[in-house]
């Protein structure tokens, strides 16, 4: 099932017999579900848009907090990545579902009108950053199983995060050849003047069989489900059977020292384990109805009203995931909320009675804290891959260098 789907199934066929003609005379829009439009309104383009618009916010503080650092850019690749994707989730939830559902309450044809100039490429743009971020999360989170197992893994964090935005563009990057617009001219200045339908190609072709149904809902909807429901499950059952802590930085034997990289470790891998569990639940319901829809074609047409109500969580569920990360971020890791905070108050230094120069001096104090394995004391060549630190009082022993940069290095 594609996101947005509802908006799909009221103006265009779905199935490879039907057609999609209008009649010299008739231009008549009907609402889909009348009934439940009221509704929809208050969910989908009241409730909806605030979370949307939060997300928004949230994701283009956290991104700008990413990109003017080298060092985030560095080591936090995936969480960066992860942010400039939710804006484009979020802002799509806007345009596409809110404003389609705000055309029909105010059955305004202008409305309707501009949705169609835009639908197509931000309907592409929107699935190809959930596909993307599904892939970021699911690398991130396999990356944090080894790390957690104490075992090795591939630390080539760009060229795993290209090769998910390349699955992400590859998957549904034809979307954007799959529909075309059909104008009207009998309906000008009506509901109907404008509708949408799929190129002839989509089903007459493999093409619908191969790459709609096989490898759009195995690989992009149900791979990353799955796989992400098992590494978390494992995950947490590590964490509760082993009585170590997998840490990557340098310990000098100092048992404070041990116990706060410890602790940080395990911020690390519960962010992550919630970020994925976050996903997980936001993707039920969209796993659920794609399998029904497979068994099912008339589903839509058998249970219209529990199908639009699906549908508009589905959406929603993913926007509530996009704006649910930065809450995460603040209560699972107290480095980054540090940071976070610091970077918020610097951005508002005009209306602060601290000096630019004194919150320059803590920013920078905290960023020092939180990467201090940056400095490059030691050569790359001199680090051994993992390290693990025990549960029982340290042991007296020569200093341990391994691979994390920051305390929250690979928790996205």
């Amino acid at each position: 099932m594609d996101l947005l789907n509802l908006t799909s199934t009221s103006t265009y066929p779905e199935s490879e017999n039907e057609t999609f003609e209008l009649e010299e005379d008739d231009c008549h829009y009907e609402v889909l579900q009348p009934h439940m439009l009221v509704m929809r309104f208050w969910m989908v383009s009241i409730f909806g848009s605030t979370i949307s618009f939060v997300s928004m916010i949230e994701n283009i503080f956290l991104f700008l907090l990413f990109v003017t650092s080298r060092r985030h850019r560095r080591e936090n690749l995936f969480m960066m990545l992860l942010a400039f994707f939710d804006i484009f989730v979020s802002m799509a939830y806007i345009m596409l579902m809110s404003v389609n559902v705000l055309s029909d309450v105010l059955m305004s044809p202008i409305l309707v009108n501009v949705w169609y100039t835009y639908m197509i490429p931000i309907l592409t743009i929107s699935h190809i950053a959930m596909t993307s971020s599904s892939f970021l999360i699911v690398a991130a989170s396999f990356e944090r199983y080894c790390a957690t197992l104490n075992t090795p893994y591939l630390r080539n964090r760009s060229f795993i995060a290209l090769c998910a935005v390349f699955l992400g563009v590859v998957s549904k990057g034809t979307i954007s050849i799959e529909f075309e617009l059909v104008h009207h001219e009998q309906c000008i200045g009506q509901m109907m003047a404008t509708t949408m339908k799929f190129r002839p190609f989509v089903f007459e072709t493999q093409y619908h069989y191969l790459f709609r149904f096989w490898y759009r809902n195995f690989v992009t909807v149900f791979a990353p489900f799955f796989i992400l429901l098992y590494l978390n499950i494992r995950i947490v059952k590590a964490l509760t059977t082993y009585t170590t802590a997998t840490v990557c930085l340098v310990t000098n034997g100092n048992t404070e020292d041990l116990q706060k990289r410890k602790a940080s470790a395990r911020a690390a891998t519960r962010t992550l384990v919630m970020v994925g569990c976050c996903y997980i639940v936001s993707n039920i319901i969209n796993v659920i109805l794609t399998s029904l829809e497979q068994t099912n074609n008339e589903l839509a047409v058998d249970y219209p009203d529990l199908y639009i109500i699906l549908i508009d969580l589905v959406s929603l569920l993913t926007t509530m995931a996009c704006a649910a990360r930065l809450p995460i971020y603040l209560y699972c890791q107290p480095t980054l909320r540090r940071e976070i905070f610091m970077r918020f108050k610097r951005l508002c230094v005009p209306c602060s009675s601290s000096s630019p120069e004194k919150l320059g001096e803590r920013l920078k104090s905290v960023e020092t804290d939180t990467s201090f394995l940056s400095k490059g004391e030691t050569s790359m060549l001199e680090r051994v891959p993992i390290a693990t630190i025990s549960e029982d009082k340290p042991k007296k022993s020569t200093p341990t260098k391994c691979c994390m940069h920051s305390p929250y290095e690979t928790l996205l």
